[in-house]
């Protein structure tokens, strides 16, 4: 928990308040970054010699499955983050967008898709993906990392590309018939599952956004 309890702990908060993550923050972010951009090169790679996809096929899919959308989303932002001396109004809103993101990731994987994981490099990379990357974010944040404290009025803007991606993949399988997951495809689960699942989603992440930026405004304020 982060305090305010002494001088030199309001000086981190103060530090915080600025978007500054502190010397050995920013190294950790750093990190991150690279460990999510050698995760999404070796899910890109595997997709090209595992599953012989072409280039663009494989770079289609990193946009339309979104746990790869996630975990190259991490890597902008963590080093955005690590680097970024300006955050602005925008990287707050970021920050807490792949938060979402990668819980909903997580709890997903655990309860809607098989949290087993496969045999050889894909077990590795979704070792990563679904797991490390996840706890590596929410911990980061919970210990070193800037605060996601947003407005409430800014809070739509961290669910604009999760929802995105929900329009785009779900008009594009309204094109092409091929879904990314299964409980996104009516003809597997039906259009009135499909819808309620959209609409369970699209609430979730927006009080989960609403969630964790009320408790860094908690931690912020204690004396």
């Amino acid at each position: 928990m982060r305090h305010r309890g002494s001088t030199s702990g309001e000086v981190r908060d103060d530090a915080r308040s600025e978007g500054e993550a502190g010397t050995t923050g920013a190294a950790r972010y750093g990190l991150l970054a690279l460990v999510a951009a050698v995760t999404s090169a070796g899910i890109w790679l595997l997709m090209i010699v595992d599953e012989d996809r072409n280039i663009g096929a494989a770079t289609l899919e990193m946009a339309i499955k979104f746990t790869n959308l996630t975990v190259v989303l991490v890597g902008v932002i963590a080093a955005w983050i690590a680097f970024g001396r300006s955050p602005g109004r925008a990287r707050p809103i970021a920050h807490l967008t792949v938060i979402v993101m990668v819980v909903v990731t997580a709890l997903v994987n655990a309860t809607l898709l098989d949290p087993g994981l496969p045999s050889g490099w894909w077990g590795l990379v979704d070792l990563f993906q679904h797991y490390l990357i996840p706890v590596a974010v929410v911990v980061l944040w919970g210990t070193q990392g800037p605060p996601v404290d947003v407005p409430r009025a800014d809070l739509p803007w961290t669910i604009a590309v999760p929802f995105a991606w929900l329009v785009v993949v779900l008009t594009r399988g309204s094109w092409t018939d091929r879904y990314p997951y299964d409980f996104l495809d009516p003809s597997e689960s039906g259009r009135g599952t499909v819808l309620a699942t959209v609409i369970a989603l699209t609430a979730s992440m927006l009080v989960l956004a609403l969630g964790l930026s009320s408790l860094d405004r908690w931690r912020g304020n204690r004396h």
